[in-house]
């Protein structure tokens, strides 16, 4: 209704405190992966820099969540913006980087899985092949959302030019 306000959008204020609790949650993951903070060698299963990719990933959706609903924000009104499309690609890119990694990079992988239904709970080991398949799966649809979501992102900003 006219003059309500919109519940289904973060307010400004909403939007900038949970950015800004996703850039320190990504940045600490990033430090720990740089060896800036120290920390156990024997804890990290992949290699440091898919470990900072995931943390870039929150710091990036951080940047993003904290800045698109600034009033006047031209992400606010739906439009592809240069920074907009920087930003979803890198974010998206990076989660592409880190699925790949876990499906198809070298080394043995670890996974585990359950079941989750009411009044029951199981769980334990899955086998690597599963696991990789499970990742492969998913590593091969982000690759396409990010070539779909580039494609309309340039078709948009480029497109606007004419």
């Amino acid at each position: 209704m006219p003059g309500e306000p919109d519940r289904t959008r973060l307010s400004p204020r909403a939007a900038t405190a949970l950015g800004a609790i996703c850039i320190g949650l990504g940045l600490l993951i990033v430090l720990l992966a740089a060896d800036v903070i120290p920390s156990d060698e024997k804890r990290f299963h992949a290699p440091r820099w898919v470990v900072s990719a995931a943390g870039l990933v929150f710091v990036l959706a951080g940047v993003a969540l904290a800045t698109a609903s600034a009033p006047g924000a031209p992400e606010a009104t739906g439009r592809t913006t240069w920074r907009s499309f920087l930003l979803g690609g890198a974010i998206v890119g990076l989660m592409a980087a880190v699925f790949n990694w876990i499906a198809f990079g070298p080394g043995e992988r670890r996974f585990s899985g359950g079941l989750a239904l009411p009044f029951v709970s199981v769980s334990g080991p899955a086998s690597e092949w599963t696991g990789r398949v499970a990742f492969g799966i998913g590593a091969v649809l982000v690759d396409v959302f990010l070539v779909c979501m580039t494609a309309r992102g340039l078709r948009d900003l480029l497109g606007r030019r004419r």
